[in-house]
């Protein structure tokens, strides 16, 4: 049996203890690709790699941070192969200081990265 490659949207709540819970709270959805041989193997991989990123620690001012997985929001299929496969996308709104026309012509190919540089 060939595994596939999945990816799965892991959502991760932060929780800092100042000894007043909050309603709004700072959550980190983070994406992996890993393979896996089906659909349930796939989602306990995807369980293991969240359970395995949680973390517990105290931050500068003594109080604990905690890192929990609250769900796998989303879990799919990639395929055999991921080379120019899309594993995530998001799809939302930006506000320009100028409207675009329609017809305006971009060009990213004028993109000056550094080598190894990362983006988040």
């Amino acid at each position: 049996m060939r595994m596939e490659f999945y990816s799965a949207h892991l959502l991760f709540v932060i929780l800092v203890d100042d000894g007043r819970p909050k309603k709004k709270n700072h959550f980190d959805e983070s994406i992996v690709v890993f393979r896996a041989k089906d659909f349930a193997d796939a989602f306990q991989r995807a369980l293991r790699f969240g359970k395995g990123h949680e973390t517990d620690y105290k931050n500068d001012k003594g109080q604990r941070v905690r890192w929990a997985l609250v769900e796998i929001s989303k879990l799919g299929c990639v395929g055999k192969k991921i080379d120019g496969k899309e594993v995530a996308s998001n799809l939302h709104y930006r506000t320009q200081k100028q409207p675009i026309p329609a017809n305006k012509k971009f060009h990213p190919e004028r993109a000056n990265f550094e080598a190894g540089e990362v983006f988040r």
